[in-house]
C-alpha cells in the first residue's frame, strides 16, 4: 500500500528538473525573439509617427487658409520635438517624436512655412532617419504645398 502512494505522489507534479528545463527553453527563446521584437516596435513607431506628422502638416496649411495667417513648423532634433505656431498665435502646439528619430536638413532647413494662401514658403527636401537603418525622404514640392514621403 505504501508503494501505491508512493507512486500516485510521483504522478501529481513535475520535478525540479523538469521545470527548470522549460524555464531554460523560455528563456532561450524569449531572448531570440526580444531583439525582432523591439525592431518590430521601433517599425511601427516610425511609422505611426510618420502618419501623424504628415497629418499635423497638412492640417496646418488648411489652418493657414481657414484663418488667413502664416503657420511656421520647427523641427528640434535635440528636444525630439516639432512645434507648430501661427502669425499672431499666442501658444504653439509643441509634440514629440520618439528618441530613435533623427531629422536631416537637406535642401531646406528644419522649418516648413505655409503662407495664408496654403502655399510653401520654399520647397526642398528633409531626410528622416530611424535607429533601425530606415531612411524617408520628404520632399516638399513648389506651389500648393504638396508634399510626399518615399522610404529609401
Amino acid at each position: 500500500m505504501s508503494n501505491q502512494n508512493h507512486k500516485l505522489w510521483r504522478q501529481q507534479g513535475f520535478s525540479l528538473i523538469e521545470m527548470m528545463i522549460v524555464l531554460m527553453i523560455i528563456m532561450t527563446i524569449g531572448a531570440v525573439a526580444y531583439p525582432a521584437l523591439d525592431t518590430f516596435r521601433k517599425n511601427r513607431e516610425t511609422e505611426y509617427f510618420l502618419r501623424s506628422f504628415q497629418k499635423d502638416i497638412i492640417h496646418m496649411q488648411q489652418k493657414a487658409v481657414n484663418e488667413n495667417r502664416t503657420y511656421v513648423l520647427s523641427i528640434d532634433n535635440e528636444k525630439h520635438e516639432y512645434e507648430v505656431s501661427g502669425n499672431g498665435l499666442r501658444k504653439p502646439v509643441k509634440r514629440t517624436f520618439p528618441d530613435h528619430i533623427r531629422f536631416e536638413s537637406f535642401s531646406m532647413l528644419l522649418r516648413v512655412q505655409f503662407n495664408q494662401f496654403g502655399n510653401i514658403s520654399r520647397a526642398g527636401t528633409i531626410y528622416i532617419h530611424s535607429a533601425n537603418g530606415s531612411t524617408y525622404k520628404m520632399v516638399f514640392q513648389i506651389g500648393k504645398g504638396k508634399f510626399y514621403v518615399t522610404k529609401q
